[in-house]
Protein backbone atom coordinates (compact mmCIF):
# COMPACT_ATOMS: atom_id res chain seq x y z
CA UNK A 1 0.00 0.00 0.00
CA UNK A 2 1.61 3.54 -0.93
CA UNK A 3 2.70 5.50 1.50
CA UNK A 4 0.47 8.36 0.27
CA UNK A 5 -3.20 6.16 0.45
CA UNK A 6 -1.98 5.86 4.05
CA UNK A 7 -1.87 9.58 4.84
CA UNK A 8 -5.27 10.77 2.82
CA UNK A 9 -6.55 7.95 4.64
CA UNK A 10 -6.35 9.95 7.65
CA UNK A 11 -6.84 12.90 6.47
CA UNK A 12 -10.21 11.77 5.60
CA UNK A 13 -10.62 10.56 8.95
CA UNK A 14 -9.47 13.77 10.61
CA UNK A 15 -12.36 15.69 8.32
CA UNK A 16 -15.34 12.89 9.06
CA UNK A 17 -14.25 13.54 12.99
CA UNK A 18 -14.56 17.68 12.15
CA UNK A 19 -17.77 17.20 10.58
CA UNK A 20 -18.94 14.47 13.46
CA UNK A 21 -17.96 17.19 16.00
CA UNK A 22 -20.02 19.99 14.32
CA UNK A 23 -22.93 17.83 13.53
CA UNK A 24 -26.01 19.75 15.81
CA UNK A 25 -27.63 16.40 16.21
CA UNK A 26 -24.81 14.45 17.37
CA UNK A 27 -24.93 15.85 21.37
CA UNK A 28 -25.94 14.43 24.60
CA UNK A 29 -29.47 16.03 25.45
CA UNK A 30 -28.81 15.79 29.41
CA UNK A 31 -26.10 18.74 29.61
CA UNK A 32 -26.19 19.67 25.61
CA UNK A 33 -22.36 18.71 24.70
CA UNK A 34 -21.32 17.82 21.30
CA UNK A 35 -19.47 15.10 20.05
CA UNK A 36 -16.05 14.75 20.91
CA UNK A 37 -13.82 12.43 18.95
CA UNK A 38 -10.69 11.41 20.71
CA UNK A 39 -9.35 8.70 18.25
CA UNK A 40 -9.26 7.92 14.52
CA UNK A 41 -10.68 4.94 14.53
CA UNK A 42 -13.66 5.94 15.58
CA UNK A 43 -15.37 6.22 12.25
CA UNK A 44 -14.65 2.38 11.37
CA UNK A 45 -15.84 1.45 15.10
CA UNK A 46 -18.76 3.52 14.77
CA UNK A 47 -21.45 0.93 13.59
CA UNK A 48 -20.18 -1.73 15.44
CA UNK A 49 -22.45 -3.28 18.10
CA UNK A 50 -20.86 -5.61 20.59
CA UNK A 51 -23.71 -6.38 22.94
CA UNK A 52 -27.74 -6.07 22.81
CA UNK A 53 -29.59 -6.10 25.93
CA UNK A 54 -32.95 -7.02 26.26
CA UNK A 55 -35.72 -8.69 28.98
CA UNK A 56 -36.94 -12.13 28.66
CA UNK A 57 -39.60 -11.10 25.96
CA UNK A 58 -37.19 -10.38 23.40
CA UNK A 59 -38.34 -5.98 23.76
CA UNK A 60 -35.41 -3.90 24.11
CA UNK A 61 -35.14 -2.17 27.10
CA UNK A 62 -33.60 1.37 28.11
CA UNK A 63 -31.96 1.64 31.94
CA UNK A 64 -32.28 5.04 33.06
CA UNK A 65 -31.80 5.61 36.34
CA UNK A 66 -33.81 8.54 37.98
CA UNK A 67 -33.12 10.71 41.12
CA UNK A 68 -35.66 10.00 43.39
CA UNK A 69 -35.00 10.65 47.06
CA UNK A 70 -31.43 11.03 49.34
CA UNK A 71 -31.26 11.20 52.76
CA UNK A 72 -27.59 12.54 54.09
CA UNK A 73 -27.18 13.23 57.59
CA UNK A 74 -30.90 13.74 58.26
CA UNK A 75 -30.94 15.77 55.61
CA UNK A 76 -33.57 14.44 52.80
CA UNK A 77 -33.05 15.45 49.20
CA UNK A 78 -35.86 14.95 46.09
CA UNK A 79 -39.37 14.46 46.07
Amino acid sequence: MPISLLVTLEIVKFIQALFLERDKKMKDDMNQTPAAVQTSRLMEELGQINYIFSDKTGTLTCNIMEFKKLCVQGKSFGI
